[in-house]
């Protein structure tokens, strides 16, 4: 077996620090979820603290940002169940606990990359008076990472204590902080430390996530700019689907035109035969061929799964990373094309296969983007979290060029570039209306990059169109046993 890469530049080395950090960020939310949500609050409040204040130098607002994720490595060697008893801790018990900073710094002292880190993590529980633990140093002699990480968890446990009934507003807690500052804390950090906490109510946002966006948004920018100036190819309407509508267009087109323009591609044939037999489709007889499916699907729905099967290949990559996103996205676009052909039959809308076709193409942008972005960026463990960001500003403008493209008319380009709108009016045109709430009922049933919690009775789309939420719900049942029979066959 090859010996692994050793980190030579700069950005390799972070990267290397960055898959430690997951690594064991990971392995304490696998211990208890509640020191891994605890553990980030506080490196976010602690990064983002030094970053407005410029309490330390730029280059050293990240290294404290990841002793701040690892203050509490050390806490896995504390059983389960003494840190989730809520009665008094006994000596030896509490003995135990107070040896977690030490027990932290052993632990990260097996990977020299973290080696600045670790003064943090031993010295986090010290007092600002020596009253501290593990070495009772005071005053300056606790580095000054330490001190900020010790201030920030110490006000996260009285804001988010794992028992609710121990739990103080912000106010309360900066009071108390206050109260404890010459004996605690470093008095100089207290006055920016009140501001900053009251401004963000104890909760900064993800410092991380914040970087990464901004570094990745120069990216897709530079991207876009590219395929708006032509630079960058998008890809053509397969030919069998330029052909299909052609035939379909012709006021005398037969079934059996269509579907020898079909039959041209065996693995489209194939799978349009599978859909055509699914649950969702399912006659009293097995469909044989094209032909047979055809009359069962009708015309206009034919074309839609066609498309939908000639899209699914451009949900393709082999990166892994990024697989996993495609594989998310198609499940997204299909999930979002059965709902709202289901809300436009549900509303009685003239033309349900067209608002498939809508939703189905509705994210397309964020497809072109991520494909690009895998030519431009060659880094590793990058933020998912960033570039689904990244992708959700860029990518509506880059869908309505490819769908113009495409050929097709100005509702499905007004529709790309408005159902991520957030004021809808009763003068919102109808398609627009019922893509933005299918896409919505996607986040609702779990088939979105988005995780949000979706409320249909306060949504704008749903309330211009008067569909109650019990109808809503209703409708999202129906698109996740759908995609349950289908899904896996385009």
């Amino acid at each position: 077996m090859a010996d692994p890469k050793i980190p030579q530049t700069k950005a390799e080395v972070r990267s290397m620090i960055l898959e430690v950090v997951r690594t064991l960020v990971a392995l304490l939310e696998e211990k208890d979820p509640f020191l891994r949500k605890h553990s980030v609050r506080v490196a976010n409040n602690c990064a983002n603290f030094c970053e407005e204040y410029k309490i330390v130098a730029a280059e050293d607002v990240e290294t404290i940002y990841f002793a701040g994720l690892l203050h509490d490595i050390g806490i896995v060697a504390v059983p389960i169940d003494i840190l989730q008893r809520s009665e008094p801790l006994s000596e030896e018990e509490m003995i135990r606990i107070k040896r977690h900073p030490v027990g932290g710094e052993k632990v990260l002292s097996n990977f020299s990359y973290l080696k600045d880190i670790l003064p943090m993590v031993r010295h986090h529980h010290e007092a600002f008076d020596g009253s501290g633990y593990p070495d009772g140093i005071e005053g300056e002699k606790i580095p000054l990472g330490a001190r900020i990480i010790g201030l920030f968890n110490f006000f996260d446990n009285l804001v988010f204590p794992r028992f609710s009934e121990k739990q103080l507003n912000v106010e309360d807690a900066i009071k108390e902080i206050k109260s404890k500052a010459e004996q605690l804390f470093d008095q100089d950090l207290i006055i920016n430390f009140m501001t900053f906490s009251e401004a963000n109510s104890g909760k900064s946002e993800d410092y991380l996530l914040k970087k990464e966006t901004a570094s990745m948004r120069s990216i897709f920018t530079g991207i876009l700019q590219k395929f708006q100036a032509g630079k960058i190819n998008p890809p053509v309407m397969p030919q069998v689907v330029r052909e299909i509508q052609t035939v379909i267009k012709r006021p005398k087109s037969t079934a059996e035109e269509v579907a020898g323009v079909i039959e041209k591609d065996p693995v489209i044939s194939l799978r349009l035969i599978s859909v055509a037999n699914s649950p969702i489709y399912r006659g009293v007889s097995e469909i044989q061929n094209v032909k047979g499916a055809l009359p069962r699907l009708g015309l206009k729905e034919t074309l839609n799964i066609v498309l939908a099967i000639a899209n699914k290949s451009l949900y393709s990559t082999d990166n892994v990373q990024f697989r996993i996103l495609m594989d998310k996205l198609w499940v997204h676009s299909l999930a979002s094309a059965y709902g709202s052909k289901l809300i436009a039959q549900n509303l009685k809308l003239e033309d349900s296969e067209k608002l498939f076709l809508m939703g189905l193409t509705h994210d397309i942008g964020k497809i072109l983007l991520l494909k690009a972005f895998t030519d431009v960026s060659k880094e590793k463990n990058l933020n998912m979290d960033a570039i689904t960001a990244n992708i959700q500003e860029a990518h509506l403008s880059l869908g309505s060029l490819l769908i113009k493209r495409w050929g097709f008319d100005d509702e499905f380009i007004n529709v790309l570039t408005h159902h991520e709108d957030k004021e809808l009016s009763p003068d919102t045109g109808k398609e627009i209306l019922v893509v933005h709430l299918a896409n919505m009922l996607t986040r609702k049933i779990g088939f979105s990059l988005i995780d949000d919690e979706i409320n249909f009775a306060e949504l704008e789309s749903a309330r211009i169109l008067k569909l109650e939420p019990e109808t809503i719900e209703g409708i999202g049942e129906n698109v996740k046993d759908i995609l349950a029979d289908v899904a896996h066959l385009f």
